[in-house]
């Protein structure tokens, strides 16, 4: 996060989800963090929010843009979200590992023509980056569903309330399990 972003979040500057969300529902107690920073709701990927007696809480937050308003395109837009946040949960516990290669190849050809050099020089690059993920994600509930205030991204966020064992719990945060 930017040193501006974070300055901005401090003194209140961040416009509230209202004016950048349509079509919010998220379930409690995850509407108390997400609606409070709507910095949260549009960033994707795994958030982990310490709370007190050493619980914390977990979110995955991911988005896909809507090719259009019909209910098949909404079902997929779910299904794509569910996933990719899954995958965020795992990464953000496991990590990734990375395989990265990167080939170049130089040619220089010179002419001599008449007693006159003509060069040219051909330079090839392939950069080739793979990701692989795998891994075993506690099932969470889906806990928030919006759409940007345009209607054309989708954001769907899982979470879950986590004991200082690891384990997923349900009830407020502010109750001891």
């Amino acid at each position: 996060m930017n040193c501006l972003m974070l300055v901005s979040l401090l003194l209140g500057a961040e416009p509230a989800a209202a004016d950048r969300f349509s079509d919010v529902r998220i379930e409690r107690p995850f509407d108390r963090y997400l609606l409070a920073n709507p910095l949260l709701m549009e960033s994707t990927g795994a958030k982990v929010i310490k709370l007190p007696k050493k619980r914390s809480l977990i979110l995955a937050v991911e988005s896909t843009v809507l090719k259009d308003d019909s209910p098949d395109e909404r079902l997929r837009a779910e299904k794509v979200c569910k996933m990719k946040a899954f995958a965020a949960l795992v990464q953000e516990r496991q990590g990734v590992p990375l395989f990265h290669v990167e080939e170049s190849k130089d040619k220089t050809v010179v002419v001599n023509v008449d007693g006159k050099e003509h060069g040219m020089s051909v330079s090839e690059s392939l950069e080739i980056t793979t990701i692989k993920m795998e891994g075993i994600a506690k099932d969470m509930p889906v806990v928030g569903r919006w759409t940007s205030k345009e209607g054309d991204v989708f954001y769907l966020a899982i979470g879950g309330i986590i004991n200082k064992k690891g384990n997923v719990v349900r009830g407020d945060v502010g109750k001891s399990r």
